[in-house]
């Protein structure tokens, strides 16, 4: 690709930055950046949970301690620690611990199913699983004798590495030992010097699932720091002065993203054990102003919902990070009458590139987009069928080049061939996104190949429609799907799903009358849904998205 055709180029000038030289990666991995805040920042807090402060030299020595711990059960360089935890401190020890001695990190997500973990574990040739007292009391105990690696659980409960107390438990299962992080977490260890290779992978992390099978994409330290400096040329993170407020759950791409940044510039970072408490949420940023604010934009809208959030004072908020779905234009003016202008900015990525592509800088932020591509990153636009480079302005499938770029998937030489495609020697992602690009190198996100509907040979973007019906002020969250046309193969026909807000009584009736001419004097007559359905929730995935798979399930 010549310079002719990277248009973000004049964007990057007009901000005075460097789009040809990636930023200096040092060689340090999450454990040494870790060790040298302890010496460096002792005494500044590191991670907040449920009110209580644990400062960067005691997450040093409690990552060391873990470590120890996972030695006893006879944990080497290679292997696959499993993660099944929400927002807490184990999650985050526990990680820099398996780090510290080279092993590999699965998040396994609390809410998988024990034939779901199964899979997972096994996939992943799990060894220790880390988990809390109610899943080792519900999903974990189908697991056990299942998983041919996995030799120990320890079980947590949440506020055990705060308090230092927690229940005692040492027993064996389908040969699996059985114990408790309380009793086993030595009281002090070593510090470990294990060296870590940069290209070595680090995090092993899964595919969401609501595509099909999950698939484990192989990420290095060198892919997921690399990111954090990408992004950071436009972040400008302050080592040591950041207070990070996130809600993205840590077993996602996005909240891992999120803390490796934090902990990577000694920021503090506020555990949010779960997304959807906007009151607790809210206490702690209370407790604690935030400078960096990330979250989904379901959790925005409720955010901004909440009077507290909408009475506290952002004066010191630097920025607010938004990213994994679309966020309609109505809604970050919503969030920005609150927080202020010009702090907003939005990312675009996903699991495969560690995980951001683009970004929507806040000085410069063009609505409807997701941005530009980071600092090394090439983004082009292609035909889904043939490849061919389309031109600026007009839809195809976004690719994307970079040292983000995974190194592949876990044991699945097909889709990972299928994903990445070299291309001028340079291993190209292909996300599975419709977009387009303008003039200015900004690129807006269609859709999902797969939520792109076909009516009468015409393209329609769910994604356009859902932010038509979100500027209705009775409409809380609504999400668009199609499902097959049985007189017209090949077609699809319009659904739409709508979450009312709270103070709307109108009656179904009324609603979907004002709603069929509101859609009809706004979109083409092909983009008109032709179903419509009320809910009393939009149901959500784990990290916040929309979850269209149980939308067509219920259709």
């Amino acid at each position: 690709m010549t310079s002719d055709n990277r248009p973000w180029l004049s964007t990057y000038a007009s901000l005075g930055y460097d789009w040809h030289t990636l930023p200096a990666l040092p060689e340090k991995t999450l454990c040494d950046y870790v060790r040298d805040h302890g010496q460096q920042f002792p005494d500044r807090e590191a991670l907040v949970f449920l009110g209580k402060a644990i400062t960067y030299r005691q997450l040093d020595q409690l990552a060391d301690r873990m470590a120890a711990l996972f030695v006893a059960r006879g944990a080497r360089a290679g292997d696959v620690l499993g993660l099944q935890m929400p927002n807490t401190p184990q999650y985050v020890v526990a990680f820099i611990a398996a780090a510290r001695l080279g092993m590999v990190t699965t998040s396994i997500s609390p809410l998988m199913t024990p034939p779901e973990i199964i899979h997972q574990a096994n996939d992943a040739q799990v060894t220790i699983l880390l988990t809390l007292v109610p899943f080792w009391q519900t999903s974990v105990p189908p697991v056990l004798g299942k998983v041919a690696t996995l030799s120990t659980v320890i079980v947590s409960g949440p506020m055990d590495l705060i308090t230092g107390q927690g229940e005692a438990l040492e027993e064996t299962h389908e040969g699996v030992s059985v114990i408790s992080l309380h009793d086993h977490l030595p009281d002090t260890a070593e510090p470990v010097t294990t060296p870590v290779d940069m290209d070595s992978v680090l995090y092993l992390q899964y595919t969401g699932g609501t595509t099909g099978l999950p698939k484990g994409a192989r990420l290095t330290s060198r892919n997921l720091f690399m990111n954090n400096l990408q992004a950071n040329v436009f972040y400008g993170y302050r080592t040591g002065e950041e207070t990070v407020a996130s809600a993205f759950p840590l077993f996602h791409i996005g909240g891992a993203a999120v803390v490796f940044n934090a902990l990577r510039t000694a920021s503090t970072f506020l555990l949010i054990p779960d997304p959807r408490d906007i009151d607790h949420f809210v206490a702690e940023m209370t407790a604690r102003t935030p400078t960096v604010l990330a979250a989904v934009p379901a959790l925005y809208q409720m955010l901004c919902a909440n009077e507290t959030f909408r009475g506290l004072d952002f004066s010191g908020l630097r920025m607010a990070i938004s990213g994994a779905a679309p966020f309609a234009k109505e809604e970050v003016q919503r969030l920005e009458s609150v927080i202020g202008k010009n702090k907003f900015c939005e990312v675009y990525g996903m699991t495969e590139t560690s995980p951001v592509i683009t970004l929507n800088p806040a000085s410069h932020f063009k609505e409807g987009h997701v941005g530009i591509p980071l600092p090394g990153t090439e983004v082009r636009i292609v035909d889904v069928d043939t490849g061919k480079e389309m031109p600026l302005g007009e839809p195809g499938e976004i690719i994307a080049a970079g040292p983000q770029v995974m190194q592949g998937y876990l044991a699945m030489p097909e889709a990972t061939e299928k994903a990445l495609e070299e291309i001028g020697g340079k291993r190209w992602m292909h996300t599975g996104d419709i977009g387009v690009m303008d003039n200015d190198g900004f690129v807006r996100v269609c859709d999902r190949s797969k939520d792109m509907l076909i009516v009468g040979g015409y393209k329609v973007f769910s994604v356009e429609v859902e932010g038509k019906v979100q500027s209705l002020p009775w409409v809380a969250m609504c999400a668009v799907v199609g499902r097959p046309d049985n007189d017209r193969p090949g077609n699809d026909i319009v659904q739409l799903y709508v979450e009312r807000s709270a103070d709307c009584d109108r009656s179904d009736t009324d609603l979907k009358t004002e709603l069929d001419r509101f859609c009809r004097e706004n979109l083409s007559p092909y983009k008109v849904p032709k179903e419509v359905f009320f809910l009393d929730a939009i149901p959500l995935t784990s990290v916040g998205k929309i979850d269209k798979k149980a939308l067509r399930q219920t259709a």
